[in-house]
This record gives C-alpha cells, structure tokens and sequence, in this order.
C-alpha cells in the first residue's frame, strides 16, 4: 500500500530534512530482525489479498468459460463443414462414377458402329453395283402389280376381241342359214 504523502512546505520554507543513512546490509551470519506482528493490519491485508486473487480467480474462469464456448463452436463449424466436405466430395464421387457409365456406354457404342462400319460395303463395290445398276435400268423395270394389272388387261381385250368374233362368225352363221332358207324357199 503507498504511504499517504508528507506535508511538504513551500521550497525554501523550513527546514530541510537529513537524508536517510544508507542500509546496512546484514550478514550471512547475522541475527534476524525481530518483526513486530500487528495481527490486524496482516488479517486486512490477507483478506485484501484473498479478494484479489478471488477477483482474478473469476476473471480466468470467465476467460476460460469464453475460450471453451470459442473452442466448442469452432469445433461445431469445422464439424459442419466436414459434414458438408464430405457430402460434396461424395456427390462428386456419384457425378464422376455417372460420366464413367456414359463414357461406358458411348465406347460400347462406337464399338458396335465400328463392327457395323466393317461390314458396310467399301467405295469399289458401290462403283461396281452402280455400274450394273446403270446397266440394267432397274428405272424401267415394272413392278409384280403393274405386270399382273398389263396381263389382265391384256387377256380381257383378247377375250373382247374373240368375243366380238365370235359374234361375228355366230352373225355371220346367221346370215348365211337365213340365205339357204331363203335359197331353199326360192328354189
């Protein structure tokens, strides 16, 4: 504890008090001051110290109490960003293993155009069909229904044709028995 200050004079008033004589210092050997023990003033001056320490005590327990709270809620946070870490790399993973299936998936079908690619016909043998293709004019063939259908329409005009002959000769048959008769009746 400070000592309450001296009433001091104005300077050059009064007079001037002695300088203190410098402290011996005891020896190693030399008998120990004997202190007087004024129990009242170490009771304060132990509660004093008690409050103290009491007060820095709370003030640590509080500054510990935060840094736990700190240290609970960056635990909470690098938890949660963990947790959101993982879920994303899980969600690339599922992203990566679909490309790998359509990556599968084109290779199986450029495998298979390749295969049909083989069995197509090379550039010489299409030159060969078109040359028989220019040969043979398939333009001018006919189809099963147009020969059928020329057929028919054939036949039918032949049987008109036979039938108008048949006519003919049947009128004609007619004309020439009508002629006997008419020969026999004159006759």
């Amino acid at each position: 504890m400070a000592e309450p200050p001296l009433a001091s004079a104005p300077p050059g008033v009064g007079p001037k008090p002695a300088p203190a004589p410098p402290k011996k210092k005891p020896g190693l050997f030399a008998p120990k001051p004997k202190h007087s023990v004024n129990l009242e003033k170490n009771v304060s001056e132990l509660a004093a110290e008690m409050n103290n320490i009491g007060r820095r005590l709370r003030v640590l327990e509080e500054r510990y109490t935060s840094l736990r709270k700190k240290t609970q809620v960056t635990d909470q946070n690098m938890l949660a960003a963990n947790k959101k870490m993982m879920t994303e790399i899980q969600a690339g993973h599922e992203e990566i293993d679909e490309i790998r299936k359509e990556i599968d998936g084109i290779t199986e079908k450029l495998k298979i155009i390749v295969l049909e690619l083989k069995e197509c016909a090379k550039e010489q043998d299409v030159q060969v069909l078109q040359k028989y293709i220019n040969l043979w004019e398939p333009v001018n063939f006919i189809t099963r229904e147009a020969a059928s259908k020329m057929i028919k329409d054939e036949v039918r005009s032949t049987f008109r044709d036979l039938n108008v002959k048949l006519q003919q000769e049947e009128y004609i048959k007619e004309q020439i028995r009508l002629a006997l008769e008419d020969f026999k009746k004159r006759s």
